[in-house]
């Protein structure tokens, strides 16, 4: 996902440029058009190649006089040489895209700007840096706090990360999914493309891919399978549906995880609770200490305090 958005935005950077270009052509021909610009300049360019041509301090300073002449009559018809510059929208990279050989910031704004709108997730909003527990109350403002702190380690080492797969358990209203958004938009504003969907619409493509003919199958899945972080919210909410809930649920976590791409659940359910509704084979690949952590989040509904 990440490549084709760069591409995009690569390839809608170069396009404005070729379009400014026209433009600057454009305007150039609309003063040209003008039969006082077009003679002044007539004149500036037939003197200025005897000059280059055949060189002397006289021709020289004809092509100065003529220069100027033309310039005048520009001005006097509104227009100047600068108009027939592309305008250029950074300086760094003269809106080429790239700078040193290396992409430019320009485009690294544009693309975290696109990925977000690929991702449907906002850039902007919060973040795990602006986690504050100061209007936590008690022990449940030191777990979040240590959370959250694990989190910032994890998004920095992204996408070298030991362990795949993270399980958010907990009640209703204690910050697992607000933590879940607040990853994916850090990873999303570091350039990695993150995925949310709750489980409900993840089981609703997973049915809709099993009912749809094989050819289309892979593009309906292309998002969910590609994106460095998916985020599964409220596992355990969605409707059971015969070979589709668990066979595709347990699909996804082991290609993922073969892939080395991170995948996040979050739910109101334990892990005995996970174990009993689902199967032992997502529950064994989902508390795999080898390749998942488990976030307990403990206390009192945030939403009510």
């Amino acid at each position: 996902m990440t490549g084709e958005v760069l591409k995009k935005v690569l390839d809608e950077k170069r396009a404005a440029k070729r379009r400014e270009e026209a433009a600057a052509r454009e305007r150039m021909n609309a003063a040209l058009s003008l039969p006082d610009v077009a003679e002044a300049h007539r004149e500036y360019i037939n003197i200025l190649h005897e000059s280059l041509r055949y060189g002397g301090a006289d021709r020289a300073e004809r092509a100065e006089l003529a220069h100027a002449a033309y310039v005048d009559a520009l001005r006097a018809a509104g227009w100047s040489e600068e108009d027939f510059l592309p305008r250029i929208s950074c300086e760094k990279c003269e809106d080429t895209g790239i700078c040193d050989g290396r992409i430019c910031d320009c485009v690294k704004k544009a693309f975290v700007r696109a990925l977000g709108v690929a991702c449907d997730i906002s850039p902007k909003g919060f973040a795990l840096s602006d986690f504050s527990a100061d209007a936590i109350k008690g022990p449940q403002a030191e777990r979040l706090a240590s959370v959250y702190a694990k989190m910032c380690a994890y998004a920095k080492k992204f996408p070298d990360v030991n362990r795949n797969i993270i399980v958010c358990t907990g009640k209703t209203g204690t910050g697992k999914t607000m933590l879940a958004e607040a990853l994916a938009r850090t990873l999303i504003r570091r350039g990695h493309s993150a995925v949310m969907m709750s489980a409900v619409a993840f089981n609703s493509l997973m049915l809709k891919c099993h009912t749809s003919p094989y050819s289309e199958r892979e593009g309906l899945l292309a998002d969910v399978m590609s994106a460095e972080l998916l985020v599964i919210d409220d596992l355990g909410t969605e409707p059971r549906y015969n070979n589709v809930t668990c066979e595709y649920l347990l699909m996804v976590i082991e290609e993922r995880t073969s892939k080395g791409l991170s995948t996040m659940i979050t739910t109101n359910l334990s892990p005995d609770r996970i174990l009993r509704t689902y199967n032992e084979r997502i529950y064994s690949r989902l508390f795999d200490k080898r390749r998942s952590v488990t976030l307990l989040f403990e206390g009192e509904d945030l939403r009510l305090n």
